[in-house]
């Protein structure tokens, strides 16, 4: 995109933002997703896929007031979380994917990244938001994958290096880690 280009969407941006709530954070942000959920909806009906979606909410409200967060929007299959720390999303991270791999529900692939972000009405929109978004649709079934920038010194959590991956609509490879509890 040029920079003419960019200077527009940026002045159309903040024009768009004035009179809300529009404001800047630091924090970290996680998203969520079940997978093989379209796959389960297919198999078992719409009364299941809504149970599954209403259990991943309940969990995931449960989870984020638990590690000092809270849930941003459920996304039909999947959830956005907020933490104003990363070392809050990954231990978070942690907790969700276990509790959804010990219900009833398809196994989940997490995403978290952190950085500065823009806060509007209730939701989380920037570049951070974006990568981890797109952190999770890279992530294995049943694994938390964390961008460098969400990186901690939690002894209790593990970091195993996936490598830069090449995600969709970032200009730059991004470093992630695969996330664990540490035995």
């Amino acid at each position: 995109m040029s920079s003419g280009r960019r200077s527009v969407y940026v002045g159309m941006n903040l024009e768009m933002l004035a009179g809300t709530d529009a404001d800047t954070a630091e924090g970290a942000v996680v998203f969520a997703d079940l997978c093989d959920y379209t796959r389960a909806c297919e198999q078992l009906g719409d009364v299941a896929a809504a149970r599954m979606a209403v259990t991943l909410q309940r969990i995931a409200e449960h989870v984020a007031r638990a590690h000092f967060g809270h849930v941003v929007k459920m996304l039909g299959d999947g959830v956005h979380l907020y933490f104003a720390t990363a070392e809050d999303a990954v231990a978070a991270s942690l907790d969700l994917l276990a509790r959804v791999c010990s219900s009833e529900l398809p196994c989940a692939r997490v995403g978290v990244n952190a950085g500065p972000m823009i806060e509007a009405n209730g939701d989380y929109y920037g570049r951070a938001v974006n990568i981890a978004a797109r952190i999770a649709a890279q992530a294995t079934p049943g694994s938390v994958f964390v961008g460098e920038a969400a990186m901690t010194r939690d002894p209790g959590v593990r970091f195993e290096r996936v490598g830069p991956l090449q995600l969709r609509g970032v200009a730059q490879d991004v470093t992630v880690y695969r996330a664990t509890a540490a035995a």
